[in-house]
């Protein structure tokens, strides 16, 4: 049986040595970018994490009819906001910050004009991550 890595003079055939270690070193470069290529491949279709859902949530406390020349109050609500804006046409508007937990806003309708009409009470909160949350709340101006 003949020896490919020896010439006919019993010597080391350097040719072949240099060309199989060549092919090994080019299927060894091929597996590697292979592997790393099917590890890219899965990392891109991962999803990114979504954040979870904002747990911050608002509400408003208060009586559905504010009397004339009564002053009634409407507590704001909730546990996770760090600012609130609120605002009711014909009675004003305001910044709560820092907001802590719950707030009261004081109404007192002073104008006989407006008995039988309806306001909105509009809050808006926001936590230390930017998130909003909204809430509105009905009322009407009655006779004392």
């Amino acid at each position: 049986m003949r020896n490919h890595f020896r010439n006919a003079d019993g010597e080391i055939n350097t040719q072949v040595v240099v060309a199989i270690i060549g092919a090994a070193a080019t299927l060894l470069t091929a597996l590697i970018a292979g592997i790393f290529g099917l590890i890219q491949l899965q990392g891109s279709r991962a999803q990114a994490p979504t954040p979870p859902p904002s747990s911050l949530t608002v509400e408003i406390d208060g009586p559905a009819e504010v009397p004339l020349n009564k002053q009634e109050g409407f507590t704001i609500i909730s546990e996770n906001a760090v600012r609130a804006e609120w605002t009711i046409t014909g009675f004003g508007q305001d910044e709560i910050n820092p907001f802590r937990q719950s707030d009261e806003v004081l109404v007192e309708p002073t104008d006989a004009g407006r008995v039988g009409d309806s306001f909105t009470f509009i809050v808006t909160v926001y936590d230390n991550a930017g998130n909003k949350a909204s809430a509105r709340h009905r009322f009407t101006v009655v006779e004392e």
